[in-house]
């Protein structure tokens, strides 16, 4: 017993609707946002606001995590695509709306170390990669100049 017949015409005109249908915005946008391009553009947002100096790069791994953590990815693409058209070097320059807060958020996360600037409760989970402190010539990160780990000056003294 044999049935219509579908052709492949009209086969293929049914899956590009159906194709046409299905929501793929946000998995388009999340699928962009780790491009080669969204990528360079980000860094290079970093190293504009961080200045002439090495960011390592465990703060600028966190720095990604944490800023989407509390912005959401929206906000992140929309300043790789704001500083992919208007240029990287147009951070420095004031911003409109949110924008303007959250390179500020950048910049302090960068220079204290921070989990969260805008909690004062936070943790300092990049304390010691902070640029602050490479903004010293004459001192280091508490912990790094001597002593085996983070924390190590909390100690009482001893001799060694």
């Amino acid at each position: 017993m044999t049935g219509p017949r579908l052709s492949r015409r009209a086969f293929l005109i049914g899956s590009c609707s159906a194709m046409a249908l299905t929501p793929v915005a946000p998995v388009a946008q999340a699928a962009r946002l780790g491009s080669a391009y969204d990528d360079t553009v980000w860094e290079g947002l970093i190293s504009a606001i961080a200045g002439p100096v090495k960011t390592p790069q465990i703060l600028r791994d966190a720095l990604k995590r944490d800023f989407t953590k509390t912005f959401g990815v929206p906000a992140r693409q929309d300043l790789v695509t704001h500083f992919g058209r208007a240029g990287i070097a147009t951070v420095l320059d004031a911003q409109e709306g949110d924008r303007e807060e959250q390179v500020r958020w950048i910049a302090a996360y960068l220079f204290t170390g921070s989990a969260d600037p805008a909690d004062k409760n936070a943790p300092m989970i990049n304390y010691p990669y902070a640029l602050g402190w490479k903004s010293l010539s004459f001192a280091k990160a508490p912990g790094l100049c001597s002593g085996p780990e983070f924390g190590y000056w909390l100690n009482p003294w001893e001799a060694a």
